[in-house]
C-alpha cells in the first residue's frame, strides 16, 4: 500500500496493547500509565476491564492504525512498527499535524521513513518521539517553532 492509499479493512487490536503498555502518558482509574509503568488492567495482551473501561482515556482513544480509513499499512500496527500514530487535534498555522509516539526506545526506521513520506505527500507536518525526544519534521518554520517550544519546556501542541 502506498502512502496515499488508505485501508478499508476493518482492523482490530488483536494482541497489540501498545497504548496500554506505558508509552502513552495517561491515567486509568486513578492509576498513572507511563514508560516503565504499564496499565495495571492490561493482562497478557488483553484489557481485564474492557467491558467496563473508562470513557476517558480508554474509550475515547483513537489509534491512528485502527482509525476508519487509516492510511497506515498493515505492518504499521503499533506493536510491529514501534510507533503509535495519534489522532490529534493539534494544528500549526491552520494545518493539521501528525503526532507519533515511540513504542519502546524508538520507532522502527522503516516506520519513520514511511510516515515522513506520507507527511510530505499530504503536506502535513509531523512531530514524533524517539529516544525520549520530540523531533519535528516539515517546513523549516515548523521545525524552528517546535524546537523553541520544546527548549522552553513547553509541549509542542500548547
Amino acid at each position: 500500500m502506498s502512502a496515499n492509499q488508505s485501508s478499508d479493512i476493518a482492523r482490530a487490536c488483536s494482541e497489540c496493547t501498545a497504548c496500554c503498555d506505558g508509552w502513552l502518558r495517561i491515567t486509568v482509574r486513578g492509576q498513572d500509565v507511563s514508560p516503565g509503568n504499564p496499565c495495571r488492567f492490561s493482562v497478557a495482551h488483553k484489557c481485564s476491564i474492557y467491558q467496563d473501561r473508562p470513557v476517558d482515556p480508554c474509550q475515547q482513544f483513537i489509534c491512528g492504525w485502527l482509525a476508519d480509513n487509516s492510511p497506515l499499512p498493515e505492518w504499521m500496527r503499533p506493536d510491529k512498527a514501534n510507533l503509535i500514530l495519534l489522532a490529534s487535534n493539534f494544528q500549526w498555522r491552520g494545518v493539521p499535524v501528525h503526532v507519533a509516539v515511540a513504542v519502546g526506545a524508538r520507532p522502527k526506521e522503516k516506520a519513520i521513513n514511511w510516515l515522513k513520506e506520507f507527511c510530505r505527500q499530504s503536506q502535513r507536518p509531523l512531530i514524533f518521539q524517539t529516544d525520549g525526544e520530540w523531533i519535528a519534521y516539515g517546513p523549516p518554520q515548523f521545525q524552528t517553532e517546535m524546537a523553541e517550544r520544546l527548549s522552553s519546556g513547553r509541549n509542542p501542541w500548547t
